[in-house]
C-alpha cells in the first residue's frame, strides 16, 4: 500500500523518546497530566500507522479524530485550564464519571489564543486542524461514501501517505508547541522536522 510505513513509525518513535526525555524534568501535576495526553496521542498514531499497514485506511481516517483529540486536550490541560477545572474533572474522573469534553472547537480557539498571547509568533492553527478532523470523523467514522472507497486494495500510495503525514504532523505540532512556549534547546526538534520533511516528501 505504501512503502512509507516503517519511516513513519522510526520517525513517530523519535518524536515520542524527544517527549520521554523532556518529561524527567517535569515537576508539576499539571504537566504531568499533559505528558499523559502526550503519550496518549504517541500511542493513537501508532495504531493508526499499524491500520495503514494493515490496509484499514478508514479506521485509520476514523482514527485521526481521536489523535487530534490528545494533541488539544493536553495543550488545553496544559496552558488553558484552570487549577480549579484540572481538580474538578480529576474529581469526576476518581468518582467513575465522563470527563470527555465534546466542544472541541472552543477548545481549540482558546489554545490558540493562548498559545498567540505567550508567543506572538505563533499563529493559530488548532481551529482550522479540529474542524478538519471532525469532517474526516462523519465522513470514514460513520459510513460516507468515500469511506466505502477505502476499502479498495488497488489505492495509489498517496492515500495511505496523506494519512501517515497528517497523523504524525498532530503528534509533532503537540511537541513542537511545547518546546517553543517553555523557550527550550530546539535543535531536536529541528532534526525531527527535517526527517518529517523527507519523509513526507
Amino acid at each position: 500500500m505504501t512503502d512509507k510505513v516503517p519511516r513513519y513509525r522510526k520517525l513517530v518513535e523519535s518524536i515520542a523518546k524527544l517527549g520521554d526525555d523532556q518529561a524527567k524534568l517535569i515537576t508539576t501535576d499539571r504537566y504531568k497530566l499533559m505528558y499523559h495526553y502526550f503519550i496518549r496521542c504517541a500511542s493513537l498514531t501508532s495504531a493508526v500507522i499499524l491500520l495503514v499497514e494493515n490496509g484499514y485506511l478508514a479506521a485509520a481516517f476514523a482514527s485521526e479524530k481521536s489523535v487530534i483529540d490528545a494533541m488539544l486536550n493536553g495543550l488545553y490541560i496544559g496552558y488553558v485550564a484552570s487549577d480549579q477545572e484540572i481538580e474538578h474533572s480529576i474529581e469526576l474522573a476518581l468518582k467513575g464519571r465522563c470527563t470527555g469534553h465534546s466542544g472541541m472547537k472552543k477548545r481549540a480557539q482558546l489554545v490558540d489564543k493562548a498559545i498567540r498571547s505567550r508567543n506572538s509568533s505563533l499563529s493559530g492553527m488548532f481551529e482550522n486542524i479540529v474542524k478538519l478532523a471532525g469532517e474526516r470523523l462523519n465522513e470514514f467514522g460513520h459510513g460516507g461514501l468515500l469511506s466505502t472507497a477505502l476499502d479498495l486494495k488497488n489505492l495509489e500510495p498517496e492515500v495511505a501517505n496523506k494519512v501517515l503525514a497528517e497523523t504524525a504532523l498532530a503528534l509533532y505540532l503537540f511537541i513542537a508547541n511545547v518546546f517553543l512556549l517553555e523557550n527550550l534547546d530546539i535543535s531536536s526538534l529541528e532534526t525531527l522536522q527535517r526527517e518529517f520533511s523527507e519523509t513526507r516528501a
